[in-house]
């Protein structure tokens, strides 16, 4: 996904705008249902980013798709579209979904372990985050199996590695450093 600094701009607009209009809920629904929908659809994102495709054929094709979104949800995507930034709708809604975050004082977390948690781990995976942040933390479970055991957390910009494969990868970076080592 592609960053820039008009997304953040517009994001901060429909932000601005959803408060003014009492409907910022909503809206934030509208961008979940959109950052999904360019998530589980490639061919879509190849659509909307195509050159070669005409704005009106993008527009009409959104409009469709999200034809179950608020008014204003759809006037923002006439707004992009008017000004040919028609290929920012992705990033702009994963922007206003972290403005929203940020608004509301909500920070997500992810947690990579091998198995999915159980719900009292989770809880208190969350409990944890929350005491040592002060927010309210939203997590979200990813597996991948060659972590062998133990977790990644990621909150934010920080990361703890506390997995197993991290730790026997350190094991290895002892190991073969002191193998290196020439024995007068």
């Amino acid at each position: 996904m592609k960053s820039s600094r008009a997304s953040i701009r517009y994001a901060k607009a429909l932000v601005q705008e959803s408060i003014d209009k009492k409907c910022l809920e909503q809206v934030y629904l509208d961008m979940q249902i959109i950052s999904n929908t360019f998530n589980q659809n490639d061919d879509l994102k190849f659509l909307v980013e195509s050159r070669v495709v005409k704005n009106s054929l993008k527009l009409s094709t959104l409009k469709l798709i999200f034809k179950n979104i608020t008014k204003l949800s759809l006037k923002f995507i006439d707004v992009l579209s008017e000004n040919n930034r028609i290929d920012l709708t992705e990033t702009v809604a994963f922007k206003f979904i972290e403005l929203y975050k940020d608004h509301k004082g909500i920070q997500s977390a992810v947690v990579t372990t091998a198995v999915p948690l159980n719900d009292k781990m989770e809880q208190e995976v969350l409990e944890a985050v929350s005491k040592l942040t002060n927010k309210k933390t939203i997590l979200e479970n990813k597996i991948d199996k060659t972590l062998i055991g133990g977790f990644i957390l990621r909150v934010g910009d920080v990361e703890y590695n506390a997995s197993f494969k991290n730790k026997l990868k350190n094991i290895k970076q002892v190991f073969t450093k002191n193998t290196n080592l020439s024995i007068s």
